[in-house]
């Protein structure tokens, strides 16, 4: 059996994590865990009840991310194997899906992981999903250069550019101006962080870049759309080595 409507899987994810970010700053809000305003992504998920919110969808979002990396890479082998066995090569292929994968296990780490719980791990998830997620769109970028016009247009290879060099700017944004911040602060509760507390300006530079950036790694996603739907997967061949007899 083949299945067709693969576009859904990157469509939900572009509405699903930011409904997700949005339903946990609500909650966290009114039940006083962060002040209104700026706070980090990661801050609104970390206390009950918005944390095991955000932990349980972030889970189905890192699934569905997995789904995606897994069919994209399943796609450029094809078009490899057809027509790009003399423009890209196999290493490049499997090292871009293995930034995909460890993007999708950094986002798993960080959602279940939460900041005031176990910060370690949750800094550990955060680097990996930023990192190799960052990688993997600059790759992808690359391949679907590689792919015009067999698969994609010259203006989805711009716009893929042009996001990845904004997660580029924008993680960087996001942590030296929080580097700076958290030296400089003096208030009591980090997640409650006032103008009084010191540091607000490179705090609020920072949140606002880690909440520009997730948008952006959605709209990255988003650009996968068109191009799933030219995918039709069907069902995998299963054989078993042995059948016990009675």
């Amino acid at each position: 059996m083949a299945y067709g409507k693969l576009h859904v899987l990157p469509l939900s994810l572009f509405i699903l994590i930011p409904v997700t970010f949005v339903i946990t700053y609500t909650i966290s809000v009114q039940w006083d865990h962060v002040v209104p305003g700026f706070p980090y992504i990661s801050e609104t998920g970390t206390l009950s009840p918005e944390s095991c919110i955000f932990a349980q969808c972030l889970n189905i979002a890192a699934l569905l991310l997995g789904c995606c990396v897994y069919i994209r890479h399943r796609q450029v082998l094809q078009w490899q194997i057809e027509r790009g066995h003399d423009l890209v090569s196999r290493r490049i292929i499997t090292v871009t899906a293995c930034c995909g994968i460890l993007a999708c296990f950094g986002l798993d780490i960080l959602a279940n992981f939460q900041e005031a719980r176990v910060i370690a791990a949750h800094m550990v998830g955060a680097m990996t999903c930023f990192s190799a997620g960052t990688l993997y769109f600059c790759f992808q970028t690359y391949l679907s250069y590689k792919m015009v016009p067999a698969l994609n247009g010259t203006i989805v290879v711009y716009v893929r550019a042009i996001l990845s060099a904004l997660t580029l700017i924008l993680t960087v944004s996001t942590i030296i101006p929080g580097y700076i911040s958290m030296s400089e602060f003096q208030g009591n509760d980090y997640k409650k962080w006032l103008p009084a507390d010191g540091g607000w300006g490179w705090h609020v530079a920072s949140t606002t870049c880690e909440w520009i950036l997730a948008i952006v790694y959605c709209a990255f996603l988003l650009t996968f759309v068109l191009e799933f739907r030219l995918i039709n997967f069907e069902d995998p061949v299963v054989t078993v080595s042995q059948l016990i007899t009675n």
